[in-house]
């Protein structure tokens, strides 16, 4: 899982400002919810947009 989420570019990087998320915030999130399902393999994809969504909603309270 963390290979193909730790890849993010630097211009992807740059252009988050400071009401957006950055991928560091969603990976440890995405990390946390893969090592709490057990580690579960190919679904990557999943577990990724489902932190997405976790740490998007943190950041409307």
């Amino acid at each position: 899982m963390s290979g193909k989420i730790r890849n993010t570019s630097l211009k992807q990087k740059e252009s988050l400002n400071k009401s957006e998320v950055s991928p560091e915030e969603v990976q440890k999130k995405a990390h946390s919810i893969w090592e709490k399902e057990g580690q579960p393999q190919g679904k990557d994809w999943d577990i990724w947009l489902r932190a997405e969504k976790e740490v998007l909603g943190n950041l409307k309270k």
